[in-house]
């Protein structure tokens, strides 16, 4: 892992596509030069918010990584990771989160980290928990994607379960996790980290 750098958004416009409506949302878009401009700003510009770029050993870039909500003072944030579909389900995320955390908990010196996922998506909550994630709740939010195609086409009944309209909101429920500096040393000696470091 590595800082974000600009031209790394252009490489993004080369990911893969997810093929599950469920996960249409995390498709990478296609935007102009300008738009990632901004896009690319929007990341790595504010004060409480920081992005990471996440290589394989080739050196092609996979994935990305942020922390945003950065309070400072406490010392905590929430997680966010986003990877190229053709490189899920290959243990690629798990390193990278393990990764991460050391230099989170260790150079950054911050005391907790939290995160949120869909209930809908197991696989994810499974490798969070791998990391050493804890639950904390189960809480409805409002969806990522307030426009995504599947509440404008025809969709599978166990599709529509899976959300609700609130006052013309589509909301859906999330698991709310969390890990603090003594949860991770607790873990860390049963992590296996081969991921190079580069956050500075």
């Amino acid at each position: 892992m590595r800082r974000l750098l600009r031209e790394d958004v252009d490489k993004m416009q080369l990911w893969s596509k997810h093929t599950e409506p469920l996960f249409f949302h995390y498709n990478f878009p296609k935007m102009s030069q300008g738009e990632r401009d901004s896009w690319y700003k929007v990341k790595t510009v504010k004060w409480k918010k920081k992005s990471y770029a996440i290589e394989n050993a080739e050196g092609h870039v996979i994935g990305y990584l942020l922390i945003r909500d950065i309070q400072w003072f406490r010392r905590e944030s929430e997680l966010g990771i986003v990877l190229d579909p053709q490189y899920m389900n290959q243990g690629y995320g798990t390193d990278a989160i393990q990764a991460f955390l050391h230099f989170y908990f260790t150079e950054m010196n911050m005391q907790a980290i939290r995160l949120r996922t869909a209930k809908y998506n197991a696989r994810a909550q499974r490798c969070y928990e791998k990391c050493g994630f804890k639950v904390v709740e189960e809480k409805d939010f409002a969806f990522e994607d307030q426009y995504a195609e599947i509440f404008y086409k025809e969709t599978a009944p166990d599709i529509k379960k899976l959300f609700t309209f609130v006052d013309g909101v589509v909301m859906t429920r999330y698991t709310v996790m969390r890990m603090t500096k003594k949860d991770y040393s607790h873990t860390v000696n049963s992590l296996s980290t081969k991921i190079m470091l580069e956050c500075e």
